[in-house]
This record gives structure tokens, sequence and C-alpha cells, in this order.
């Protein structure tokens, strides 16, 4: 049995990391980190990778990013360090690229064997998605090729990935301050920036905010109100997740609410599970809202490759018994 002290995981989740002040945000991750170690989990719960790491990312390509020992490096599904820990920072691969980071704090492209495609010169840096990746020059995003070329030239307060042919970038607008539009991949503004907020296009749909009111939108900028929830993402695998009164839960399309608002956090559905948080502690659930892994985690990250990433305290006992759990929650 796994027993875990109520402490919380530092940035397992994040991809990348600003470089305003590289060497001052390395020191309070690692201070997140004190006193955690991160491993991994297959579909059924059972522990895959013993946790043993400072630091951990999703797998992507067949690959997890894991930190030792203060550096970088890349695991493969059976655990196996395919790429030794001595990056400063790292992204995950995506088509064979993933960023890195250099010691000067610059960013840059490197391939599977750690050969560098595009040179370290971003001060921020993304993965790559739909063949474009998001950097940052200075206090501006912009988004390049593979080639390194810009297809939009850094000029946006933020964005976020291109997903399904379109990007969500933040600009100041003359008269409404700032706000979100979408772009196109040759850089085109594809919709107006009018949002306050906005998700990225799955399943067909961006969730916004829009003159006060929450929704969705398509591809043609149709905008569809959502009534009788707080907040809301878009649909993944079918299922928006849904917030009201503090608590989390998730509607299908037919604005049916399948699995009622009862948790503190929750993520997504990934390849038919979603992390959800349980009292203090991170469990996974199926579509019916059946707890399927128990929460016994006080970290986790979403399911990608069959594999999930998941943070114990550094006491935590360890055995071959799995997390699964067919009861409901």
């Amino acid at each position: 049995m796994l027993v875990f002290s109520l402490v919380g995981c530092g940035g397992g989740a994040t991809n990348t990391t600003s470089n305003v002040d590289a060497t001052n945000e390395d020191q309070e991750e690692e201070k997140a980190e004190f006193g955690k170690k991160w491993g991994f989990i297959d579909w059924k719960g059972h522990v895959i990778v013993e946790p043993k790491y400072q630091n951990a990312k999703s797998f992507s390509d067949g690959l997890a990013a894991v930190k030792r020992e203060g550096m970088w490096g890349f695991i493969d599904s059976t655990g196996n360090e395919v790429i030794e820990p001595k990056f400063f920072n790292v992204g995950s691969y995506v088509d064979g690229i993933v960023p890195f980071r250099n010691n000067a704090g610059k960013w840059g492209y490197m391939d599977r064997e750690t050969k560098p495609i595009i040179e370290p010169k971003f001060d921020d840096a993304r993965n790559f998605s739909e063949g474009f990746a998001a950097v940052k020059v200075a206090d501006k995003w912009g988004f390049i090729d593979r080639r390194g070329g810009f297809i939009a030239e850094p000029k946006f307060i933020d964005v976020k990935n291109f997903s399904e042919g379109l990007a969500p970038v933040l600009s100041l607008t003359d008269d409404k301050g700032n706000k979100w539009g979408f772009i196109d991949t040759i850089g085109r503004l594809a919709i107006a920036h009018k949002y306050d907020s906005a998700t990225v296009f799955t399943e067909g749909a961006s969730e916004v905010h829009w003159n006060g009111k929450f929704g969705w939108i398509d591809r043609n900028d149709f905008f569809q109100e959502r009534p009788g929830t707080d907040l809301a993402s878009a649909y993944s695998e079918g299922l928006a997740l849904v917030e009201t009164a503090g608590k989390w839960g998730f509607m299908n399309k037919d604005k049916e609410m399948v699995i009622e608002p009862k948790y503190t956090r929750a993520e997504k559905f990934s390849e038919g599970r979603a992390l959800v948080k349980i009292g203090n502690m991170i469990g996974f659930i199926d579509k019916k809202g059946r707890t399927i892994i128990k929460p016994r985690y006080i970290e986790a990250q979403s399911f990608s490759d069959g594999i999930a990433a998941i943070c114990v305290a550094e006491n935590a006992e360890e055995s071959d018994e799995s997390g699964e759990s067919s009861s409901d929650e």
C-alpha cells in the first residue's frame, strides 16, 4: 500500500518556463519540488516507473521529460533513461522535436538525438503543435515553423497553441483593452480580437468569455451562450468540464450534466480518463463518473500515450498494489 503525505507537488504540468530570470525561477521550482517525487502509472493504475524523480512531464512521442539532480532528460515507457538528464529545462517531444533551454537562459529546439535544429535564441518557447511553435522574443510572442522561420512575428501579449488550424492570440485593441482573437496557419487574423478569454479549439469549438457571457464559438465565430454554469472548458472526448459553485463536473453536447459537479479540481478527459481531486488527493474517473483509479496522489497529470505522471511524498511507502477501483465515487 502507498501511504502519502498531504504535500503539493510543484511544476510537473508545466511544459516550459519564462526566462526573464531563469536562475530565480529554477530556485523557486526546486523549492516547490522539495520532499516530493514523480513516477508513472498505466491506464489501470499500476506503477510502471517508480516515483523517484524531482519532476516529470507527460509522455509524448513515446518519451517523457524527467528531472534528476537538477537537470532534465527523457525516459521511455519502460523507464529507461534514453536521453541523459543534462538540460536546464525542456518541453515535450512532438513529431521528433522538443524545446530546450541552455545555460544562458535561451530556448531552442533539438531532435531525438539532441542535435539542435533551431539554435537557442528565444526568451521562451513552447511545444510544437500542428507544425508550429509559439516563441517569445523580449516580451512578445509569435509563431515559427519547423525550420525556425516566423509565420507570425512576435507582436502578441500572449498566445496559445495551434489546434484545428487556429491559435488564440492576445493583443491590445484600440478601444477595448487586451482581447483574444485567433490567427490561422499563415498568420492572418481569422477571428477578431474581442474576447476576454478563449481556449484552443477542440472538437470544433472554443470556450470564450464575451460581453459578460460564457459560451462557445465555432470556426465561423458563431457564439452560443452556455446556460447554468460559471466556468467551462471546450469539449474533449464529447464532454466539457464545467464549474458550478466552486465544484467541477462534466456536461455533454446536449448541455446535460452527465457527471455532477462535486470535485474541487478536475481536468478534461484524455484517453477515457479524467483527473479529479477528491478530498485532498488526486485520482481518475471514467465517463460514467466511476472512480477508476483511487485518489491517492498529491499531484498528477492527465493520461497521454496510456501513461500518467503521478507525484507522491518523499517518504511514501511503496508496493505493487494497483490504484485501480471499480466502485462509484
